[in-house]
């Protein structure tokens, strides 16, 4: 479907470069930019690094490029069902609350459909996404100080109480402060990493283009096909299509509500295109046998490889503020779903401790259990969350449309 619709709308989606900076640089949207960096928290984790450091692993380097072909053209879905919850918003506690269950229920009229979309997300932002965060954080805790997983367990729960749990706008200073630290010392160590060992470039984009055409690689038995996991790595990093996005954005306020669609798109390029490459190709240009490794493990190898102790310290501290910012974001998106469920109830508080209580439960399964073991984990939410919003997403395409025609000729009359 998402090649269908981007041939339809004539890859529309790829203006949202264009259009993001007009409303993020030019008309300083001071809402779209604080969405974006929240969006971007829950963006930016490690799907970028340890997904694609197990990509590598399991699918080989022909899954670096399935990877960019499906996060063109699933971009499309972000786009819809991001303007969809600009559309759909509504104020909850004086805040913009919206997504996937408010436009399935206010747009489909389905109620049922809608309560059943929002509990899926309630538990993929606490126990079927949030533990690879959480693994993350916990692995790399491990592996370079040598703590304890009790104690990194006991240090996050502090850690959520003092910030997660202490409201919306703690959350986004959060993310506001450490997505532009992260990310862009994270592009800048790559980038220097590919550049010294830029005369291995084209022979490593030969290998993934090669890897990604063989069939032996294509039709690998299970899972460990280059095309399938290119495509779940690239779906679990971006989450194109999942619904778990527009929750977020329906925080902003836009004045067209394929505005904030745009803004939301180039998350997904930023996400995937940029800096999931910048992970494959750090990890591909050294040509090491890297089956031997794990995930997070490879990725501490490669710095400490090239940079030594720095680097080893370094891809800790990626992994640690990647998670972490996630992991922010992620109980943000179940919190937006959890109001949704209760906002016609009674006892409210109780259903707060319940969702509070899974969000720490999925804080242990994280510290307890291996990454190979959550993203099989992982992959169950994503097929639960995809069914339903995709659905929903193309039986509300007129509304898409109409939003559409509303914004090109706003900029006519301009």
């Amino acid at each position: 479907m998402a090649v269908i619709y981007t041939f339809k709308y004539k890859f529309i989606q790829l203006r949202a470069l264009g259009e993001t900076r007009k409303i993020l640089v030019k008309e300083k949207n001071r809402s779209a930019y604080s969405t974006f960096m929240l969006s971007m928290a829950s963006h930016i984790g490690t799907g970028n690094i340890v997904g694609i450091s197990t990509a590598l692993i399991y699918g080989g380097p022909g899954s670096i490029f399935w990877m960019w072909i499906f996060a063109i053209f699933s971009s499309i879905f972000s786009l819809i069902e991001n303007t969809l919850s600009q559309v759909y918003k509504e104020k909850i506690n004086g805040e913009n609350r919206g997504g996937a269950c408010f436009y399935i229920r206010k747009g489909l009229n389905n109620k049922i459909l809608s309560i059943i979309f929002a509990v899926f997300l309630v538990l993929t932002n606490t126990v079927f996404f949030q533990p690879l965060q959480v693994n993350t954080i916990s692995e790399t805790i491990n592996i370079t100080f040598g703590v304890e997983k009790f104690f990194i367990f006991i240090g996050f729960v502090i850690f959520t109480y003092v910030v997660i749990f202490k409201g919306t706008r703690r959350i986004v200073k959060f993310s506001e402060f450490i997505v532009p630290i992260m990310s862009l010392t994270y592009i800048a160590v790559t980038s220097f990493i590919i550049i010294i060992n830029f005369n291995k470039v084209g022979d490593m984009l030969l290998l993934i283009i090669k890897d990604a055409f063989n069939l032996n690689s294509i039709l690998a038995g299970g899972c460990c096909s280059c095309l399938l996991i290119g495509f779940r790595r690239s779906m679990f990093s971006h989450e194109a299509g999942l619904g778990t996005m527009p929750s977020i954005s329906a925080m902003a306020d836009s004045k067209y509500p394929v505005e904030q669609g745009f803004v939301s798109t180039v998350g997904v390029y930023v996400d995937t295109l940029l800096m999931c490459t910048l992970t494959g190709f750090t990890i591909l240009v050294f040509n090491q046998n890297i089956t031997d490794f794990q995930g997070v493990d490879l990725i501490i190898y490669i710095f400490e490889l090239v940079l030594g102790k720095l680097g080893f310290y370094l891809a800790g501290f990626f992994m640690f503020t990647f998670a972490l910012a996630t992991v922010v974001g992620e109980f943000y998106l179940g919190e937006s779903n959890l109001l949704y469920i209760i906002k016609e109830k009674k006892h409210k508080t109780w259903y707060n401790i319940l969702y509070k209580g899974l969000f720490l439960f999925g804080i242990f399964i994280g510290t307890t259990n291996n990454t190979k073991d959550i993203f099989a984990i992982v992959d169950t939410g994503m097929i639960l969350l995809g069914i339903a919003n995709i659905y929903a997403i193309l039986k509300l395409k007129k509304v898409f449309d109409l939003e559409l025609i509303k914004f090109d000729n706003s900029k006519r009359i301009i």
